[in-house]
């Protein structure tokens, strides 16, 4: 998947768990978050594309990682952080889970297990950058525009984005 239409399911994931403006700029992150980590770590080897190539959708698109910062959020930020720590934590993670469930559909698809390329999960919906993604972030957009159907009605697309900002 692109990284456009990672950030759309992540910052839609956000927007569905009603997150505030902190949780939806991290969980924007997240949604990327997972291939920033795989060209980092690739930039530490001399040929990068080649490294790149061997590790990326590895650790990095395991859903366990992602399920567990997610949980690690919600069991160690002390309520007195919540204003900023729980919703940005909360949106990076689930911009990361969003991340590695929108690659699943890919043919590649993300591993079971931790360290290893073998026991991967794929549904093989569709592939980066052809038009089955393109089909599924406008399914994604109408499904946001579908969910939030009453306040753009009421208040149009300005005052539904000032109202979900909190502003």
């Amino acid at each position: 998947m692109r990284w456009t239409t990672h950030q759309v399911g992540a910052v839609g994931l956000a927007l569905m768990l009603k997150l505030p403006a902190a949780g939806l700029l991290a969980a924007a992150l997240g949604g990327i978050l997972p291939d920033l980590f795989d060209q980092r770590i690739a930039a530490c080897f001399r040929c990068r594309q080649k490294a790149f190539n061997r590790i990326h959708r590895g650790f990095t698109h395991w859903p366990g990682l992602w399920l567990g910062l997610l949980a690690l959020a919600l069991w160690l930020i002390p309520p007195q952080f919540s204003t900023l720590a729980a919703p940005a934590a909360l949106g990076l993670a689930a911009g990361g889970l969003s991340h590695v469930l929108l690659d699943m559909l890919t043919p590649q698809g993300i591993p079971l297990l931790p360290f290893t390329h073998k026991g991967r999960v794929s549904l093989k919906l569709c592939r980066t950058g052809g038009p089955g993604e393109w089909l599924f972030l406008a399914a994604m957009l109408a499904g946001l525009a579908f969910w939030f159907r009453e306040s753009l009605l009421d208040k149009g697309l300005a005052g539904t984005l000032a109202s979900v900002l909190g502003l």
